[in-house]
This record gives C-alpha cells, sequence and structure tokens, in this order.
C-alpha cells in the first residue's frame, strides 16, 4: 500500500494583527496543503464584544483574515490549497457571506466555503424570561465558584469546540473553513483528521496533531520570536518565517518554516514553543487529552525538528467556556520621572494621588513605579522611569473628566522636580473594558454543526469515548534533588546565564517553563527551581499579588525543562488587568534576570 505524502500545514497568524501578507507568503513558498491561521484571544474576543454591542452588530469578526484570503485567493484556488481559520471570531456567518461573496466575485463558484457553528452559548446563560443567569457554570480553575457568584451579567458566551465540525466540511468539499471560537488547536487537528481519514478513537494521532498545532499556533514564535536565545540568531531575525507542521499519518510532527522569511526552526525555539502556555504534562482539548510527560524533540537538518514521545488519551466530556460581561470604563495616565531621588519623587505623587482620589468610586486604582533609577545615565532618556496610573469604575460617570482627567492634570503645578508627563489626553478619556468568567461546560450542550455553502447542513456530536480529569493538577518538587554545592563553585549571576525561558495566559494564570542547554545541567535546574524558589524569585510580584493564588510544578525530563502554572497571577486576565503585561509574556523574562548562585563550570560553557 502506498502512503500518502505527509500533510504540511502552515499557519500565517498567531493573533490578531499578525503579519499582513503571510498567507500570500505561505502559498509562494510554504508547499502546503492547508494554510491555517489563529486570529483569536482573550483579548480580542471582548474586543469584538464591545464592537458588536456599541459600533455596528454586523461586525465581530477578523477582517484581517479576509484581507490576506483576497490578496491570494486566485492563487490558493489554482494550487488546491484548503484554508481553515477561527477568524469569524462573535460573527462567523458576517465572515462566511463576505468570503463567498469573494468567490462569486473571482468566479470561483464551485468553491466551497463552510461555517463551523455552535462555539456561542450566549443564549445558554441568561434565561429569557426570568432575566436570570443559568448556575451550572462553574469556574474552569475554582468548581467552587459558580457564574451566580460572578456579580455580572453575561453579555456573550462562547465555548471552545473541537476539530470535528472543520474535519466534516472538508469531507464533504469545503475549501476554505470558517470558524469562531475553536480550540486554538482544532484547525491543524481537523485538517490532518481529514486527509488521514482518521477516526475519533485514534487518541495517539489526534494527540500528536494537537502537539503540532500548538507549536505552530502563534506564528513566528516557533521561528525564533519570543525566544530568549535569540542573540545567536540576531542578525536573521527580521521579517521572520511562518511556521509548517509536517505530519505523518500515526500523527508525528516535524516543524519548519517557510522558504521565505528570517528566522530559524531550532530544538531551543521548539522547546520554547513547547512549554508556551501549557497547563501540565496533560494537554486538554474536547478532541483528546495529549499526555506530554515523555515529550521530546531533536533536530533532524537545518530548519526541521522531530517531536516525537506524546500518547493520546480519552477526551473529557467537558470543554473551556468564556464568558463576557462589560466591565465597566478604565483610563489610565504616565508621568515621567529622572534624575536623582526618583523613590522619593514617585511617593511623593503618590501622595498627591492618593488624596485627589480619596472619595473616588473606582472599582480598580493601580499606581506603579516602572524602573529603576540609573546611575549616570547617558541621556536624559535613559535615566527616565514611568509612574503609572491606571483606574477602573462600573459606571462611567464615576471616571470621567472630572473625576480623572481633571484631577490628575491639575497636579502639574505641585508636584516633583522635574515633572512631566505623557499628554496624549486620549488615554484619561474612558473607555469600555470586559470582565471575563472562564468557565466549564458540558459539552452535550453545544450545538456543534456546519454549514455549507452548497445548502448541507451537518451535525457534529459530543465523544462517544470520554474520561475524567482533576481540576487541581498534580504538583510536586523533584523527587530526584540532589545537593547544589556537588557541582562546586558558584559565581552569583542572573539565571537566565544558562536557563532559557518562556511565560504566557490562559485568562487569569500565567505559565513559565524553564530548560537548560544539555542534561548535565538539568538535575541543578530542577532541584534549584522548587515551588517555593519560585515564589521567592517573584519577589515583591508574588507577595503583592491575590492572595488565594496556587502554583503547579512539573518536570520535562526529555527536553530538560521545569514548567510552572500559577494561577489567579494576571489580577484579572488581559480584558480586564491593571497590568501593563496583562499576557504575562514578560513573567520569564524578568525571573531570568533575578541573581541565583550558579555553578562555574555551566557558566564556563558560555552563557546564553
Amino acid at each position: 500500500m502506498i502512503e500518502k505524502p505527509h500533510i504540511r500545514i502552515g499557519n500565517v497568524s498567531g493573533a490578531t494583527g499578525d503579519h499582513p501578507h503571510a498567507m500570500a507568503r505561505m502559498v509562494r513558498s510554504g508547499n502546503v496543503h492547508v494554510i491555517t491561521g489563529d486570529w483569536l484571544s482573550e483579548m480580542n474576543i471582548a474586543w469584538n464584544a464591545i464592537t458588536r454591542q456599541e459600533v455596528d452588530e454586523s461586525l465581530g469578526y477578523e477582517n484581517g483574515f479576509y484581507q490576506q484570503l483576497e490578496e491570494c485567493i486566485d492563487d490558493i484556488v489554482a494550487r488546491d490549497i484548503r484554508v481553515v481559520t477561527n477568524a469569524g471570531a462573535l460573527n462567523v456567518m458576517g465572515l462566511y457571506d463576505k468570503v463567498r461573496r469573494l468567490c462569486e466575485q473571482r468566479g470561483y463558484e464551485n468553491c466551497v466555503v463552510a461555517a463551523v457553528l455552535g462555539d456561542d452559548i450566549t443564549d445558554l446563560l441568561v434565561d429569557k424570561v426570568s432575566g436570570k443567569k443559568h448556575t451550572g457554570f462553574k469556574h474552569l480553575d475554582h468548581p467552587e465558584i459558580s457564574l451566580d457568584d460572578w456579580g455580572f451579567t453575561p453579555c456573550a458566551g462562547n465555548a471552545y469546540i473541537g476539530c470535528w465540525g472543520i474535519t466534516a466540511a472538508l469531507r464533504a468539499g469545503a475549501n476554505i473553513v470558517i470558524c469562531g471560537r475553536c480550540t486554538d488547536a482544532s484547525p491543524v487537528m481537523g485538517a490532518a483528521a481529514w486527509y488521514y481519514g482518521w477516526s475519533e478513537d485514534k487518541f495517539d494521532e489526534l494527540a500528536g496533531s494537537l502537539l503540532a498545532a500548538h507549536l505552530i499556533e502563534c506564528g513566528p514564535y516557533v521561528v525564533g520570536a519570543n525566544f530568549s536565545g535569540f542573540k545567536d540568531f540576531l542578525p536573521d531575525l527580521v521579517d521572520l518565517a511562518f511556521p509548517i507542521a509536517e505530519l505523518d499519518s500515526r500523527g508525528g510532527c516535524v516543524i519548519t518554516k517557510t522558504a521565505e522569511g528570517g528566522g530559524h526552526v531550532t530544538e531551543g525555539t521548539v522547546k520554547a514553543q513547547l512549554l508556551y502556555e501549557l497547563q501540565g504534562h496533560l494537554y486538554l482539548n474536547p478532541d483528546v487529552v495529549a499526555d506530554l510527560s515523555a515529550v521530546a524533540v531533536r533536530e533532524e537538518g537545518t530548519n526541521r525538528v522531530k517531536v516525537t514521545g506524546i500518547k493520546g488519551l480519552a477526551p473529557p466530556a467537558t470543554t473551556k467556556a468564556m464568558i463576557a460581561a462589560r466591565g465597566g470604563y478604565q483610563a489610565e495616565a504616565t508621568f515621567y520621572i529622572n534624575g536623582l531621588d526618583v523613590m522619593e519623587k514617585a511617593t511623593m505623587m503618590k501622595n498627591q494621588l492618593s488624596h485627589i482620589f480619596r472619595d473616588s468610586r473606582f472599582s480598580k486604582l493601580s499606581i506603579e513605579l516602572y524602573g529603576t533609577q540609573a546611575q549616570n545615565p547617558s541621556s536624559q532618556q535613559a535615566g527616565t522611569v514611568s509612574l503609572r496610573v491606571f483606574a477602573q469604575a462600573r459606571k462611567k460617570e464615576d471616571i470621567d473628566e472630572m473625576n480623572f482627567k481633571i484631577p490628575i492634570y491639575a497636579l502639574r503645578m505641585q508636584s516633583y522636580p522635574g515633572y512631566h508627563m505623557n499628554l496624549d489626553f486620549r488615554t484619561m478619556t474612558p473607555r469600555p473594558f470586559m470582565e471575563m468568567f472562564p468557565a466549564l461546560m458540558p459539552l452535550s450542550l453545544i450545538d456543534h454543526h456546519v454549514q455549507l455553502s452548497t445548502g448541507k447542513v451537518i451535525k457534529i456530536g459530543p465523544p462517544k469515548v470520554t474520561a475524567t480529569y482533576p481540576i487541581v493538577r498534580p504538583s510536586a518538587d523533584t523527587t530526584h534533588p540532589v545537593d547544589l554545592l556537588s557541582f562546586g563553585p558558584t559565581e552569583f549571576a542572573p539565571l537566565g546565564s544558562i536557563v532559557h525561558a518562556r511565560s504566557g495566559d490562559k485568562a487569569d494564570n500565567s505559565n513559565v517553563g524553564f530548560f537548560v542547554r544539555d542534561a548535565s545541567e538539568y538535575p541543578w535546574l530542577r532541584t534549584l527551581l522548587s515551588v517555593h524558589k519560585l515564589k521567592e524569585l517573584l519577589g515583591e510580584d508574588w507577595h503583592r499579588g491575590n492572595p488565594n493564588r496556587r502554583v503547579e510544578r512539573v518536570e520535562f525530563p526529555n527536553i530538560n525543562a521545569v514548567h510552572f502554572r500559577i494561577l489567579d497571577n494576571l489580577n484579572g486576565g488581559i480584558a480586564s488587568s491593571d497590568r501593563i503585561d496583562g499576557l504575562g509574556k514578560g513573567v520569564a523574562e524578568y525571573l531570568r534576570s533575578k541573581y541565583v548562585e550558579i555553578p562555574r563550570v555551566f557558566l564556563e560553557r558560555g552563557r546564553i
């Protein structure tokens, strides 16, 4: 029996606003069977909810996808490339209709367009007769909290649906498949299952495609972006290429990239992306659970990295849902402080701000100093730090011009030496924000179905075989500690001198994965990085955070990694967080900058 060529799937978007011509580049130089794109995050789900409610109900999809498709649809049709995206966001049918019209205008009446529906669960959240919230939705990470305890009235809700609607659409002849809030991995998984004819019980194969999707879903990240080893590739990190996953019939994958564009795919970039936004050893998905505890990576050639060791398990009977509600309005202002006595100047400013806002009706007020005083700076700019004032209020009138902008601006004549501030007053004008509630819901409640431009409708049922997984994940310090003094003399140096790391977010949680260059350094890393040590390294960020936070820790020995999940760490998540790093992207780099005792023998091998 002649085996099919391995399917090549290229991803052209890691988030809304990614490279505007990545799809055209993938068509030209990717040699792919399928193009996927991830346009969604919790952030722009909230933006789209606001847009639909306050601007135009016909919007709510990601027009960036449409613009890229419009640019290269002629070549896509000519090369018979399938396209799968989640850019439908909160208005799948709006984008579906627009793409259908584009196909008709270009003369491609035979190009079948499909809409994968069912992720919109808004009607399940509020009883239409009583107006009361349904209480059956529990918090994703805190099952003791229900939607009824939240304190907000939902205005939109989306379930993370799986891949089988995509697979069914492709099997029915779809050329372009448009989804809403499917899981980030669903487009790749659905395409692979279509190409190889996998059934729902092919758990190992599906798990392999899940990890392949995870590795390419963030676009250029796996090609060298957001990588702590970037200095080795610095001349080439311009106009980065986009990634390609080459999958075999058993779910094994090789990660590579387009011929066009800079960057590199290496063991290091793949390990970093593998550890990004994980929740531990088990990667839960509505179609399969991937056990990554034995995952391994190996370079096969230039810009080709093979990933192995993934085991598939039955999926849960539940999936994640993200529920949005109007949170209120927020505004901010930034003061700049330079020269001597920076801390004292900041204290003076904080005292004055506390005084003018003493009777405010803000729901959240954050006044934080960013940066530290420079010694003998080379320029005024090099010696300047920022004091950021961020406020939220449930009602617009509580944060309007009289209650935020005018009192702040009035301080300029009574402030610290060298006072100056950002004079873009638009940041001080109240703008709406959303609150988000991550929930766990039964897959059986989802009306997962496919609408094809041929008129055909396909119903997708919940998984036939499921398993139960704990909400509180297993966590432990290493079972194989070593004497840290056994490595010889040490030097007090930044952890990142020899340790790579990557961090990210999932709702209000942040994760961070650390890995070292080779196996000889791994016993030291996994002994050093205990849960207690992580909290110590976080410093003030741990002590002033949510007191109910918890940390989960696991090890990935085949890639020399230690991974942590820090729950309730982002002060609400990106839609409503008062942190400038509300996505937790900089947490890893902060931790790499903290000083620890590092064996000199490791440092003598070279610093990252």
